[in-house]
């Protein structure tokens, strides 16, 4: 796959989650396999840049999301250090996906157009689980973010080996 990073985030530890070392994550991926016993992530420190590989001992789902214990991370205080930390698998692990779906690391860096202005670069594509997922934009001009939203009516065309994304009239104020 053209533009594949070496490393793909898959969850962050957004909080500490009683005493026995459990942490909550926010799951960035709909591959539940990557947080399931036995599974093995890289996981990353907040303002840290060195990469440890964990493995996962427990998971289960809770009324606040995903709960995971690590390999070796049994209390509280042990699990504290990893508040904040990312945890990515290799990309070698990606599948390819169908025809029409992508991963959000392809539609990061496209232009996008409305006719034959250039509005600006994707930044960013958020995903939402109260909403449509959307693209921020980084504007050609100067000016604050631009936010469209990532459904059907607004992106007319997307080529990820042209890294660009042609959206409707009207998206943009």
């Amino acid at each position: 796959m053209k533009g594949v990073p070496d490393w793909i985030l898959v969850g962050l530890v957004k909080r500490i989650h009683g005493n026995a070392g459990e942490m909550l994550i926010r799951q960035l991926t709909d591959r539940d396999d990557c947080f399931a016993a036995g599974a093995e992530l890289t996981l990353v420190r907040k303002r840290e840049e060195e990469r440890t590989p964990v493995k996962i001992e427990s998971s289960r789902m809770s009324d606040r999301g995903l709960l995971i214990r690590l390999e070796g991370i049994h209390s509280k205080d042990e699990a504290q250090p990893l508040f904040g930390a990312s945890l990515f698998i290799p990309a070698a692990e990606l599948e390819e996906l169908e025809e029409g779906t992508y991963y959000a690391f392809q539609i990061e860096g496209c232009e996008v157009y409305e006719g034959e202005r250039l509005v600006g670069t994707v930044s960013r594509f958020m995903d939402s689980p109260k909403a449509n997922p959307y693209l921020e934009i980084e504007p050609a001009e100067e000016g604050q973010p631009i936010f469209i939203p990532f459904i059907k009516q607004a992106i007319l065309s997307l080529d990820v080996e042209a890294r660009r994304i042609d959206i409707a009239e009207g998206f943009v104020v």
